[in-house]
Formats: C-alpha cells, sequence, structure tokens
C-alpha cells in the first residue's frame, strides 16, 4: 500500500494504491463527461428555449442527446473481453472516447443549433456516442479496482465530479459565450474534459485472465435471474420525475415567469453545486445504510419536493423562492444519483461486470428517453402544476421493486454460475 504523502500524487491508481487516487480519478472522469452534458443541457437548451423551441422541441432534442446512452450494454463486451496489450484493457478505450468527444464537439461548434436543427441534433448523437463509451470504460475500470467497501464513497465522489461539470459546463460556459462567443465556449469544454484525460496515463491495470465465453448464451444466463429480471424494471422507472419534468421547466421560467437567462442559470448552478455536495454524503450514506434505505430515503424526498413545488404554485414568481427551492431540492437528487449507482454496481454479475452493469445503465437511459419525449408532449396539454404532481407519483412507484433487489440473494443466485473471475469484488451485502 501507498503511503499518504508526497508519493500519492497517482504515480499509479491500481487497487493497491490509495483511496484517495481512485477517488481523484474517478470523480475527474466523470467530471469530463458532466462539463458537456451540463453545456447542452443548461447553455445551449436554454439559448433555444429563449429563440422560441417549446417544451416538444427541447425533448426531442434531450431524447437524442439520451439515445447512445442506451446503446451502452453493446460496447460492455468489447470492454469485457479485447484487451490491448502492455497498453491495458479498460484504459484505452477511455483514452479514445476522450478523443472522440473532443473531435465530436469540434464539428458541434461549426453547426447552428438555430438553423439547422438535425445536423445539430446528429452531431450531438455522435457526442454523446463517444461520451457513453468513457463512461463504459470508466465503470468497468472502478469495478475492478475498487475495493468493495469503498464503493459508496467513490460513488458519491464519481456523481459529485459529474454535478460539477455540469454546473461549470452549464452556468460557467454560457458566461464564457456572453463574454467571448459560443465558439470560445466550444474550445474551453473540450480543453476541461481533456485534462482528466492526463488522470488516466497514470492507471495501472492488474493483468486479466482471459478465458473464452459465449456472450449471447451468458446474457441470457444472467437474465434467467429474477433479481436482474426486477433490477432491469426498476432501472428504467426508478427516479424518472427528473427527465419527466425537464422539458417543462425552461419554457416555464423564461416565457411564463420572465426570468432572464442569467437567473436560470444560476438556479441550474445552485442546484448542481448542491447535487454534487449531497452526492457525496450520499455515497457515504449509502456504505452505512444500505443502498436500498438510502435510495428509498432519496427517492421520498424528490417525490416531496415535486409535491411542495405544486402547492406553493402562488410563489413561482418569487426569485428567491426559487433559489431556495432549487438548493433544498438537489440535496434529495444528489442523494439518490449516487446510491442508484452504487446499487447497480453492486447488482452486477463479477465475471461480467462492464456488459452486465452497461445493460443497467442503458436501461437508466432509457428511462432518460421515455421521460423527456413523454414528458415534453404532456407539457404542451397539461398544466405546470399537473405535470409537477404527476412527478411526484412517478417517483414513488417503483420504490415497491426494491423488496426484490436483495444484494445478498443477487450474490447467491450468481453463484450457481461458473465461478466468477478471481479479481472480481465481491458485491456488498
Amino acid at each position: 500500500m501507498h503511503t499518504a504523502g508526497k508519493s500519492d500524487t497517482i504515480a499509479f491508481v491500481t487497487a493497491t494504491g490509495t483511496t484517495r487516487s481512485r477517488l481523484i480519478l474517478f470523480a475527474g472522469l466523470y467530471f469530463a463527461q458532466g462539463v458537456p452534458w451540463g453545456f447542452f443541457t443548461i447553455a445551449i437548451m436554454l439559448r433555444l428555449a429563449t429563440l422560441g423551441l417549446g417544451p416538444a422541441a427541447l425533448g426531442e432534442i434531450g431524447s437524442i442527446a439520451w439515445l447512445p446512452w442506451i446503446g451502452k450494454p453493446l460496447l460492455g463486451p468489447l470492454v469485457d473481453r479485447v484487451s490491448f496489450g502492455r497498453f491495458g484493457q479498460r484504459r484505452p478505450y477511455i483514452l479514445i472516447a476522450e478523443t472522440g468527444m473532443a473531435l465530436s464537439l469540434v464539428a458541434l461548434s461549426l453547426a447552428d443549433p438555430v438553423s439547422n436543427l438535425t445536423l445539430f441534433g446528429a452531431l450531438l448523437f455522435v457526442h454523446n456516442f463517444f461520451a457513453a463509451a468513457q463512461d463504459v470504460g470508466t465503470d468497468a475500470l472502478a469495478i475492478d479496482i475498487l475495493p468493495a467497501n469503498e464503493r459508496g464513497r467513490a460513488n458519491g465522489f464519481m456523481s459529485a465530479g459529474k454535478f460539477a461539470g455540469v454546473l461549470v459546463g452549464g452556468q460557467g460556459m454560457l458566461f464564457v459565450a456572453r463574454l467571448a462567443g459560443w465558439g470560445t465556449a466550444y474550445l474551453v469544454v473540450i480543453a476541461l474534459l481533456l485534462v482528466p484525460a492526463l488522470l488516466v496515463l497514470s492507471v495501472r491495470e492488474s493483468e486479466r485472465q482471459q478465458r473464452p465465453t459465449r456472450l449471447l448464451r451468458d446474457v441470457v444466463r444472467l437474465f434467467s435471474h429474477r433479481v436482474v429480471l426486477a433490477a432491469a424494471v426498476f432501472a428504467i422507472v426508478v427516479d424518472a420525475s427528473d427527465s419527466f419534468i425537464f422539458p417543462l421547466v425552461y419554457p416555464l421560467f423564461t416565457r411564463q415567469l420572465h426570468f432572464s437567462e442569467q437567473q436560470v442559470a444560476t438556479l441550474s448552478t445552485l442546484g448542481s453545486a448542491v447535487a454534487a455536495l449531497a452526492a457525496i454524503a450520499g455515497g457515504a450514506l449509502s456504505d452505512r445504510l444500505g443502498r436500498r434505505r438510502t435510495i428509498v430515503l432519496g427517492c421520498t424526498g424528490v417525490a416531496g419536493f415535486n409535491l411542495a413545488y405544486m402547492l406553493a404554485h402562488a410563489w413561482w414568481g418569487n426569485y428567491l423562492f426559487q433559489l431556495g427551492f432549487a438548493a433544498t431540492s438537489a440535496i434529495a437528487t444528489g442523494i439518490v444519483y449516487a446510491s442508484v449507482l452504487a446499487l447497480f454496481m453492486d447488482l452486477a454479475h463479477p465475471r461480467l461486470a462492464a456488459t452486465h452493469f452497461q445493460i443497467s445503465m442503458a436501461l437508466l437511459n432509457v428511462r432518460g428517453v421515455w421521460g423527456s419525449r413523454f414528458g415534453g408532449r404532456l407539457a404542451e396539454r397539461m398544466a405546470p402544476t399537473t405535470m409537477f404532481g404527476l412527478g411526484a407519483l412517478i417517483e414513488l412507484a417503483p420504490l415497491v421493486l426494491l423488496l426484490l433487489l436483495d444484494p445478498r440473494r443477487t450474490r447467491e443466485a450468481f453463484a450457481t454460475d461458473a465461478t466468477p473471475a478471481k479479481h472480481a469484488p465481491t458485491p456488498l451485502a
């Protein structure tokens, strides 16, 4: 084990390295995902809303950004099975994906989202394909080198890194765009997402024992377990109120409540900052209380805030109220985000770590697609108060499935399969 001090500067990040080096690595990689995501979901989407796009159109653009993330299980087998020899098995995928993210951003910077929304949407799809590929490699590396008792904290820091990236990419890049133009904002986003790639160069992967497998057979057998099927359904519906309400928010704030772009961006920034801190706390809390209890706590909080917001309709035009609500509701959001990721990492089959975990993550992104499209279309027909009430119901309904997602039963079910690889961590109870 490395000792704390000068040597703990991530000279090499391995399973035998320090906790701090691992937390920095994964928080940095998730930050690299969060910056462009915040740039599009806050700065660009707010710009499009200001230029006249309605909830339905914004919902369509949002669903395009989500779509590549559904295909992550197709990349999982590559990450699980293909090695680059002395260059490692996980980190080459991460570095290639980071490069693709940067190049696609260059192309996006040359496309006008107003005059040619179709081209912009296509390039946005390409960028998110590479972002999803980076996420696959990052998650597989995390499952490889994170000790079981560190997963909650690590997912907390990973979630915080993502929220911090969203904050910088949203409010920060909106400021840069106003100061120096959108072209400069794109260049800054590219630089920020590439910096964490330097951390990947410090990773020393342990040698992995490869053995031939039949992927289709393994996946079919995987879904023969009841707990895997229950987890798949849970992933599609858990915490879906955020994507369901998202297409409504910017038109509501800018057109009906008449807040300025800067005011709306400040609300998003405040929410992201608080959610980042809450994610760290939520990850640690899930290590202490258990994943399922923490998820129930967080989702109940999100539902409660949606109901409270619906009932406080008379206060919506008060900006101080909006600031307070953004800060407090983000606490529950951060807790849910970190604890859900940790749960699915625990439920991943050790021998099919990348493939199984990415199936779960893809299903979480299916939630984003249906929530964004369905929510955007309903928002054209229903009152905002009704949408927030529905959001509360959507948040609470999936919690009953947690009764079936017992990590102990999962471990026992997977024990009936072939003996997992020795290097794979054991899921937490």
